[in-house]
């Protein structure tokens, strides 16, 4: 199994630096919209006339001139699409290929390449051709540590000319959910390879290099032209080649169809946000940067990310301002106090100020870790809403411990059930985690502490957390479980179905990582989706009332590397009970209103009676 080091890389691309567009997605094997209709083939040219036949001693008819070959459909699945057939080359992780056409080339292509391809691909449970670059008719070009872990192994077993044929496991493609999912079949024809750009040879900066305040050192490769840079909110094209302090490649754009394109306010690494502000248009710059301001000295970076200094050459083709939207509206029930707190505004110890709107005398406050429920509005300092619980028509829940507004706890625990008060809070006070488009500045709020109560005890990890012992049911997928409560209903939940559970879920090594049951709240399970697949699965299985522990494997949860610092990664074991399950309501029938067609033609009016007449 090839290693993945610099798949997070594109990281760099996208992920690990937190960027929508960093680079353009390759055009495949990424999973495609519904393709286009195939252009139908053309029609073979007819068959040049016969010259005249020589007339014969007995005269006889000519023979009719030989049909054209049918031409191939190029889309029409391979016979062997559904498994690899028993001569084929199978590597250990599963894949296996087999050779059409020999190749020209003698040199492979390395991870880190770029290679350009034509391709189709099949899905082999039924044969449906699902992509295609003939069908666009462009070759694909991308690096190969972008894509499929199939395709990153697969290709690299190939020369330049050679045609081959791919079997890719699910594990090695899209996974088993989604359009594209299961095993696949590629085709895969490899017209060309690129090798990545070489590292710089000064990968320490040289003396001469301007230095900024922040430690990011730059040098100017080419002169840009004009006066004007671009600004902290202003949306770049580049061309970037990156890599570590060592010289080991990261990623780049130059062998990418189209350059890159991103807003500089919201890149994650703050040397490259800090360096093109730095550039003007058409301008060559390389920039050494600090692990300070890339992801981190070494583990410090996020998984996957590359931890230290890196070194990184920008190529600034255009930049642009995107226009700021209007400024919103004041909302109707704003305090007319929103924008600052008055002069005798009482104070917390931390010095947030507030005001009391309704006081309550009598009773006990919150304390930490309390599970408190609130009514809440909120508004920035011109009056602008920022969030309401109103629209829910139920106070929110909240665990004292966990709140998205830091300043909020400490304003709660002074106050009293049915007490409400109106807070100042400082900006370093409000978001624990700042997203972009989030409310600047400090912010007002109306709060309301409904009641609140000590949450239950944290449930206790599980002797056999290590390792499904040896009386678990296992299932196909690797899913393994064992029933702890026995249920009391009969219905399984259906693919439409919503069922509403307690949980708790640790790591193998009895980190307890979430649960609801100290939240003291149900939580509901769409089983169309938006929870992992061994949730799914499981579930399946389960009946109202029935408690049941489940050993997760990582390719039906979280993958082997946390997707956030501190998150599940491999095996996971999860306690789940059942409490409802809940079936979408039927449409009702639709009665007829439409009153009869009328078959039979009308009769004839009635005369008048004989009063009627009396009275004309």
């Amino acid at each position: 199994m090839i290693k993945r080091k610099h798949r997070v890389v594109s990281g760099l691309i996208s992920g690990a630096l937190g960027l929508s567009a960093v680079a353009q997605e390759p055009a495949a094997p990424v999973e495609p919209a519904k393709p286009a209709e195939p252009v139908a083939p053309a029609k073979p040219a007819a068959p040049a006339a016969p010259a005249a036949p020589v007339a014969p001693a007995t005269a006889v008819e000519p023979a009719a001139p030989a049909k054209a070959a049918p031409v191939a459909d190029p889309f029409k699945a391979p016979d062997n699409v559904a498994a690899a057939p028993a001569g084929a080359e199978k590597t250990a992780s599963g894949l296996a290929s087999m050779v059409l056409t020999k190749g020209t080339g003698t040199e492979k292509p390395a991870e880190t390449d770029t290679v350009k391809v034509h391709y189709t691909g099949w899905k082999a449970s039924d044969g449906e051709m699902f992509d295609s670059s003939l069908k666009r008719g462009q070759p694909a070009e991308f690096a190969l540590n972008q894509v499929i872990k199939g395709w990153t192994e697969g290709v690299q077993l190939m020369v330049v000319g050679e045609k081959r044929r791919f079997w890719i496991p699910s594990e090695l493609a899209y996974g088993d959910e989604g359009r594209v999912a299961g095993n696949l079949t590629f085709d895969v024809e490899l017209l060309a390879v690129v090798k990545p750009p070489e590292a710089p040879k000064d990968l320490v900066a040289p003396a001469d290099a301007l230095v900024t305040e922040s430690g990011l050192k730059t040098q100017i490769l080419k002169e840009g032209e004009g006066d004007t840079m671009p600004g902290a909110e202003d949306v770049v094209t580049v061309h970037f080649s990156g890599w570590k302090e060592d010289g080991e490649f990261l990623t780049s754009t130059a062998n990418q169809p189209s350059p890159a394109q991103f807003k500089l306010d919201e890149l994650n690494v703050k040397g490259w946000s800090e360096g093109l502000q730095l550039m003007k248009k058409g301008e060559k710059r390389r920039m050494w940067i600090p692990a300070s301001l890339a992801f981190g000295k070494e583990g410090e970076a996020p998984a996957g990310a590359p931890a230290g200094n890196l070194l990184f050459d920008f190529e600034l083709i255009d930049f642009r301002s995107i226009p700021k939207p209007p400024p919103q509206p004041k909302a109707a029930d704003a305090p007319e106090n929103v924008a600052a707190a008055p002069a005798d505004a009482a104070k917390t110890a931390s010095g947030i100020p507030f005001i009391v709107l309704k006081a309550v005398e009598t009773g006990e406050s919150p304390k930490d870790g309390d599970l408190v429920k609130i009514n809440f509005s909120g508004w920035d300092s011109t009056g602008v809403a920022v969030g309401s619980n109103k629209a829910m028509n139920a106070p929110m829940s909240l665990n004292l411990a966990q709140s998205p507004v830091i300043g909020w706890p400490e304003v709660l625990k002074d106050m009293k059930a049915g007490e409400s008060r109106r807070v100042w809070i400082p900006e370093a006070l409000t978001f624990a985690q700042k997203r972009p488009g989030a409310p600047a500045g400090a912010l007002t709020f109306d709060l309301e502490l409904v009641e609140f109560k000590t949450p239950p005890a944290a449930p206790e990890t599980p002797s056999d957390v290590a390792a499904a012992p040896a009386d678990a049911t296992k299932l196909e997928s690797g899913l393994a479980y064992k029933v702890l409560k026995a249920g009391t209903g009969t219905k399984k939940p259906g693919l439409t179905d919503k069922v509403k559970v307690h949980y708790a879920g640790w790591t193998t090594d009895g980190n307890l990582f979430d649960n609801s049951i100290q939240r003291d709240e149900l939580f509901e399970v769409d089983m169309r989706g938006g929870v992992i697949k061994g949730w799914l699965e499981g579930l399946k299985v389960m009946v109202v009332g029935e408690k049941t522990r489940f050993w997760i494997p990582a390719d039906m949860a979280y993958g082997d590397t946390p997707s956030r610092p501190g998150g599940p990664s491999g095996l996971l074991v999860f306690d789940i009970e059942v409490f409802e399950i809940n079936s979408p309501e039927l449409p009702k029938k639709i009665e007829a209103v439409t009153p009869p067609i009328q078959v039979n033609p009308p009769k004839a009016a009635e005369e008048p009676k004989a009063e009627e007449k009396a009275g004309e």
